[in-house]
């Protein structure tokens, strides 16, 4: 089971509970002392996300070819020189049947149509999982809105339907400002497997580069 523990490095998600709704959140192992795992703070909007000392959270993680979690208490925040969070797992590593919620960070062009135009419009994707992605987009969209990606995976094109669920404009950013997060919706299990083995396969490959 030792095998299966977090590294150094290991791009993650954390799972946590506010108002009976549990927010996924990604960030990075940074560091490991003795029992204790430290993870990048995780932001949201652009501010820290702030956890409780002695709070349980989930984390996700890929592995050897699969999806794992593990509970984990948050012990210890530090500020400088980066900002971390020391957690100590709590029980070991399970097998993740809800393999969705791993995502990997995939730059590269993609279409977009919303439902209520038959053309198809230039996007950029930012980072893939098998229940959503972050686009980057020229136009605005509303919260709720629905839409169809077509995802360029390696060997094959799947279109995907999908809702608007988060939309953000960066001020900085002239071209294609809209931080758009969407959740799918109506996708099948073969387009969710082509998702999950292509976020697999790009996660190899960033590691192989020393990327992750």
């Amino acid at each position: 089971m030792s095998k299966l523990i977090l590294e150094i490095g290991m791009r993650v998600e954390i799972e946590v509970e506010r108002d009976r709704q549990k927010i996924l959140l990604p960030t990075k192992v940074e560091d490991i002392e003795g029992d204790r795992f430290f993870l990048g703070m995780p932001f949201i909007e652009g501010k820290i996300f702030f956890l409780e000392y002695d709070e349980i959270i989930k984390i996700y993680y890929a592995k050897n070819n699969c999806f794992y979690y593990v509970k984990a208490k948050v012990v210890e925040k530090r500020y400088a020189p980066i900002p971390v969070i020391g957690v100590v797992l709590v029980g070991q590593p399970e097998k993740n049947q809800r393999r969705n919620y791993f995502r990997v960070q995939v730059m590269r062009r993609v279409r977009i149509r919303p439902f209520d135009t038959d053309n198809w419009l230039k996007a950029f994707l930012i980072d893939l999982s098998a229940s959503g992605a972050l686009i980057y987009f020229g136009k605005q969209l509303e919260k709720g809105d629905l839409i169809e990606i077509r995802l360029p995976l390696d060997s094959k094109e799947v279109d995907v339907r999908a809702k608007v669920v988060r939309i953000e404009k960066d001020q900085l950013r002239r071209v294609q400002p809209y931080n758009i997060g969407i959740q799918f919706v109506e996708i099948n299990e073969q387009q969710r497997d082509d998702i999950i083995k292509f976020v697999l396969a790009e996660q190899r490959r960033l590691r192989r580069k020393g990327y992750l």
